[in-house]
């Protein structure tokens, strides 16, 4: 094949005086970066390369990160992975080799990736992301995706998504708001983890998490402030209530002060209830919780503009059809063993007493009666 002929069946000749004429209308300051960056846009971009590794995520767990490589660019994604996951969740694939990682290994889901799933997407559009999650869940039929595993189904889609707003030169969130076909995005508001409880921490507050949502805030960057400024505002709380050590702070980063008071015997319980409108209530863990909370958003100002959210993971501690909010101490009182509609009577009452906007979680993964 000849110089011209070559020229000819690429179409380069006109290809290159389009992009000269371009950038002599651009009046570009950089003709040569220019001219490549148009040339580059010009061809459509197409998935070259899926390469997977297994990596440590903040707890020192392994997980799942993704390289996928494009003809434009490589784009990395790596997926978490949960403390608390349902029965009726996809599976995280694992090792299940306890001489490694304690069995956490996911050099399975890997390998599923760098064998199966990128034959399956070479070549394919990364902006078409239905049609890539569909060829990754047409590879693997069962119903949790346990042969591929959800970590590596996960991981994939997220570096697609991203090598797909590449390609259209649009923001993420645009993309995936292109997708899912809404035309106003909206930011959610932040939830802010500042005290951790349940299964997170070694304290007697039976909930995983207590939340703030800075609601009244007009940009995200007002948020963060106000965050980062009750979450200093909350150490310095904690610090007078239960000494410098209650500022230890679990998993999720939340503070784990030694929140431990549990119903006491009659004699006694004069001592910790609340008087609120009339009505009495037992100052329970939960409630001391939320009690150090609200003062320090009380010293930031904030009052009304935020709201509290709670986590509360209830399967951790559901035996059978009750709840156990005493699971963690050692001296149960038997008098927080509650019904699902004990349950909800005191979602109402924290709710009724606090700016709650957000209960995560509320019921066991198996009281559907309750989660109505």
């Amino acid at each position: 094949m000849s110089v011209q002929e070559y020229l000819d069946k690429h179409m380069l000749s006109r290809k290159i005086e389009d992009a000269v004429n371009a950038a002599v209308r651009a009046k570009t300051p950089d003709p040569v970066l220019f001219i490549s960056n148009h040339m580059k846009k010009a061809v459509s971009s197409v998935i070259t390369k899926v390469k997977a590794r297994q990596i440590l995520d903040s707890r020192g767990i392994p997980t799942v990160e993704v390289e996928l490589y494009t003809n434009k660019g490589v784009f990395r994604a790596s997926v978490p992975c949960g403390d608390s996951t349902g029965m009726y969740e996809a599976v995280e694939l694992r090792d299940g080799d306890k001489g490694t990682y304690l069995g956490n290994a996911v050099t399975k889901a890997v390998k599923n990736i760098n064998e199966k799933i990128s034959e399956a997407l070479v070549g394919m559009d990364p902006t078409v992301q239905l049609q890539i999650d569909q060829a990754m869940i047409d590879l693997d039929k069962t119903e949790k995706k346990s042969e591929l595993g959800a970590n590596a189904i996960l991981a994939v889609s997220i570096a697609a998504c991203r090598a797909g707003a590449a390609e259209k030169e649009v923001p993420l969130y645009k993309h995936i708001a292109d997708l899912s076909g809404k035309t106003n995005a909206i930011l959610p508001v932040p939830a802010f983890t500042v005290i951790s409880g349940g299964k997170h921490s070694g304290n007697s507050l039976p909930v995983q998490d207590i939340m703030i949502l800075p609601t009244g805030a007009v940009r995200f960057e007002e948020a963060l402030q106000m965050g980062s400024e009750i979450y200093h505002h909350l150490k310095a709380v904690i610090t007078e209530k239960y000494g410098a050590n209650g500022c230890n702070v679990g998993e999720d980063g939340g503070f784990v002060p030694d929140i431990s008071r549990q119903v006491l015997p009659l004699c006694l319980t004069i001592l910790v209830f609340h008087i609120i409108d009339q009505r009495t209530l037992p100052l329970t863990p939960v409630r001391e919780g939320l009690d150090i909370v609200r003062e320090a958003i009380g010293r930031t100002g904030y009052n009304d503009k935020i709201k509290i959210g709670i986590g509360v993971a209830a399967t951790e501690f559901c035996i059978g059809t009750k709840y156990d909010l005493e699971f963690k101490s050692p001296n149960k009182s038997g008098q927080n063993f509650k019904s699902g509609e004990d349950m909800i009577q005191m979602y109402k009452d924290l709710c009724i007493d606090y700016p709650i906007a957000s209960i995560e979680d509320p019921f066991d993964k198996e009281d559907w009666e309750h989660s109505k």
